[in-house]
């Protein structure tokens, strides 16, 4: 008999601590979970779209300020919420973009700018181009690596999304 209890004086602690949390702070975590998932999210995105760095950190801060101000009361936790909500809304942008992808694909040939092999501090080779008025850094797969010295061009393999930035399917290096 003891036992039960104590089960139901278990239970009832748990019932008067769940009744303290507000659902406001449910719907927060979820909101700050899904903005560290589009964080990693758009990293991947952003090497795979020719969009300019730019575009998207006004974006991803202008979406944030006002998501932060809709949802936080509190001026000390505007930052790390302008971060995530921005890496939300941006993620969500970025999916967009991906999922109405056109069918046809076209071919870019861009000059290469600048090359930097793998080093200690890069973990792939890259190499910089100019496309639509935005300098963007590839990254070179290892199977191409052989090529990087000798080449002048890039030439891109993509395919328009929903929202007109182009979604790179395929990468490869060339001479003339």
């Amino acid at each position: 008999m003891a036992r039960r209890r104590r089960s139901n004086n278990t239970s009832k602690r748990v019932k008067r601590a769940l009744r303290k949390v507000k659902p406001i702070w449910i719907l927060k975590i979820i909101l700050y979970g899904l903005g560290i998932y589009s964080f990693l999210y758009c990293q991947r995105e952003y090497q795979l779209t020719l969009i300019s760095f730019k575009t998207v950190v006004i974006t991803g801060v202008v979406s944030g300020v006002i998501a932060s101000l809709i949802i936080e009361r509190e001026i000390k936790y505007y930052i790390f919420s302008i971060i995530l909500l921005g890496s939300l809304c941006m993620g969500i942008l970025f999916k967009v973009n991906r999922t109405f992808i056109h069918k046809k694909e076209e071919k870019f040939k861009m000059h290469i700018l600048d090359k930097a092999l793998r080093s200690a501090k890069l973990d792939h080779s890259q190499v910089a181009i100019e496309f639509d008025d935005f300098d963007r850094d590839i990254v070179i797969g290892g199977d191409q690596e052989f090529k990087l010295a000798p080449a002048q061009f890039l030439i891109l393999t993509a395919r328009k999304g929903g929202l007109g930035y182009y979604i790179i399917t395929y990468k490869e290096l060339a001479e003339k």
